[in-house]
């Protein structure tokens, strides 16, 4: 099931093994395939990064995850997307310094997938996010931001959109009565800049990009649908270093 717009899947738990995603290498493969299926062509590969470990013990598990991921991708038959690492990074207090953050950009680009504190934020949280991009000249992309918003200060929450980040929700959002409403808002005020699936497998948080860009083109929102395309694909051709 294709929709008519080309999008990059920049949110995504597909690698074997890593976190709470997929399990193994063919639950994996199952999963790319109905990305395919629902017309993604390129999708980010975005296990969960915690500083329980090291930064190069992440990378190392991994790149070891990929690499067993795409030996098995070599004898498959069915088509697949193309694949980009990055990361999913837990926010935590003076993360800007962090010496090699950027080593957890999605690819070679600039941006960061980050998953914020799970309680009202406040000055100490608008200050290092407003450091990320500052200071290390890295582009915060605000994952699931609709999970955070009922803890959220309107003026705060205002002061931080305000920076120069990104904000991402996912296509889930759109797919159920009781919040649809409110993530359609989102798209049309600007809010919201990047729509993603963050999906873990292909039962209880599957691919859904299709099908929440089907529901926004019955709402007539196609001017808004062909933004959030070409900006994935934006960022997707900066971390693949495609032309």
């Amino acid at each position: 099931m294709e929709n008519s717009y080309s999008f990059c899947d920049l949110h995504s738990h597909i690698l074997p093994g890593m976190d709470d995603g997929c399990q193994t290498v063919d639950e994996s493969v199952q999963v790319l395939r109905s990305c395919y299926e629902q017309g993604i062509r390129k999708i980010c590969a975005t296990p969960h990064y915690y500083p329980v470990e090291s930064v190069d013990e992440f990378l190392a598990r991994r790149d070891a995850s990929a690499q067993e991921l795409h030996k098995a991708l070599e004898k498959e038959t069915m088509p697949v997307p193309k694949i980009c690492l990055g990361a999913e990074v837990a926010y935590r207090p003076g993360i800007c310094y962090q010496e090699d953050l950027d080593k957890l950009c999605i690819g070679s680009s600039q941006y960061l997938l980050l998953e914020m504190p799970f309680h009202q934020w406040g000055e100490e949280v608008i200050r290092t996010v407003r450091g990320i991009s500052n200071v290390r000249g890295i582009t915060p992309i605000l994952a699931h931001i609709e999970r955070y918003l009922p803890m959220q200060e309107k003026e705060v929450l205002e002061r931080l959109l305000d920076q120069e980040i990104l904000v991402q929700m996912n296509a889930a959002r759109l797919l159920h009565f009781a919040t649809r409403g409110q993530a359609r808002r989102l798209l049309i005020n600007g809010t919201v800049q990047l729509l993603s699936s963050d999906c873990h497998n292909n039962t209880s948080r599957p691919q859904n990009i299709s099908q929440a860009v089907a529901y926004l083109q019955k709402k007539g929102m196609d001017a808004v649908l062909e933004e959030l395309s070409r900006r994935s694909r934006r960022i997707f051709r900066e971390a693949t270093g495609e032309k």
